[in-house]
């Protein structure tokens, strides 16, 4: 088992710094550009905003940090007395914050989208496997059962009044939308305060405007199997997210990995890795699972349904990708 960053999409904003991987707009004198790095969500984050003085730049920066940690203090599965720690714990939690609510209803828009093909109720079969692999074991199907029966979304009610588990025992996991989440809303908050060019890197990533010299945006998205290598880069307008499956994994051939399919509990065979473009980064995040989860064959109809394109590579070294994504540099 070796855990990884999430995000495989790289900003690439200077040759040092969390996120460094690719090439982007030059920076220029001109154009003054501020960029901040840190840690959240386990992952690494950096906010970046062109075109403000520094004052006005540091306040945004600030104010963006700021809803990064309200919203790992929500959904933050590794930070103790999060909102989402207390309802698993719990199994309902009261008057449960917007995030919570709207987080719960990409969740299910993409749930029914797929059959039941992504589902958030995954987490205490999640929770068994890293036990058992930590140990340098696997669970038998008998061993597994009483977490795969606790697998059911449907199962999980919520309203502005409460979220609640239908059974004990429950647990979910938002970690394939939180990411995408925080980054719509660290946009919403740099354009509340009149930011107009800024790029937004929570582990899956949001645009606004252009970058320093006036060029688009553009992120590396990373090979799957070769850490130092790119499959190229591409511009980014808008919102883009990607799931694979050496970000977590549980075996040396990433056969066992932190996506796993809720109908099988098994980990899909078909895609190493999937960046998806969608019209929110929340969108993308959880389409990016739900792609390497359907597989290839149901992927563009899900795909068209939200009117979002993805690309990316199959576990035998095969590029794939949706009709309409950019693929210009790209395999």
């Amino acid at each position: 088992m070796q855990p990884s960053r999430r995000n495989l999409l790289k900003l690439a904003l200077s040759a040092s710094g969390l996120g460094a991987a690719a090439s982007t707009a030059a920076l220029s004198r001109d154009c003054p550009s501020l960029r901040r790095a840190g840690v959240a969500f386990d992952t690494g984050v950096a906010l970046t905003v062109v075109g403000l003085d520094e004052r006005d730049a540091e306040d945004a920066l600030d104010a963006g940090f700021a809803e990064i940690r309200r919203l790992e203090q929500i959904a933050g599965l590794t930070r103790p007395g999060s909102d989402i720690c207390r309802l698993n714990a719990n199994g309902r939690l009261a008057n449960p914050d917007q995030a919570l609510l709207d987080m719960l209803a990409v969740a299910d828009q993409v749930h029914r989208a797929t059959d039941g093909a992504f589902d958030v109720t995954l987490q205490p079969l999640w929770i068994l496997y890293d036990a058992y692999a930590k140990r340098g074991e696997w669970p038998s199907d008998a061993q597994s059962a009483p977490a795969r029966a606790l697998i059911g979304q449907a199962d999980v009610a919520f309203n502005r009044d409460e979220i609640a588990f239908a059974r004990p025992g429950m647990a979910i996991t938002l970690n394939s939308l939180t990411h995408g989440y925080a980054a719509d809303r660290v946009a919403r908050v740099f354009a509340e305060r009149s930011v107009q060019h800024a790029f937004v890197d929570t582990g899956e990533m949001e645009s606004l405007g252009h970058g320093a010299a006036g060029g688009p945006w553009k992120a590396g998205i990373q090979h799957p199997r070769q850490r130092d290598n790119l499959l190229g880069s591409l511009p980014v307008s808008g919102c883009i997210a990607t799931a694979g499956d050496y970000q977590y994994y549980w075996s040396e051939d990433y056969s066992r990995n932190h996506i796993l399919d809720p109908r099988s509990g098994a980990s899909p065979s078909s895609f190493a890795c999937i960046s998806v473009i969608a019209r929110t980064a929340v969108l993308a995040d959880a389409l990016s699972t739900a792609v390497c989860v359907v597989g290839p064959d149901k992927a563009v109809d899900l795909l068209r349904r939200f009117q979002a394109e993805a690309y990316g590579l199959t576990k035998d070294g095969s590029v794939w990708s949706s009709p309409g994504f950019p693929r210009d540099s790209l395999a």
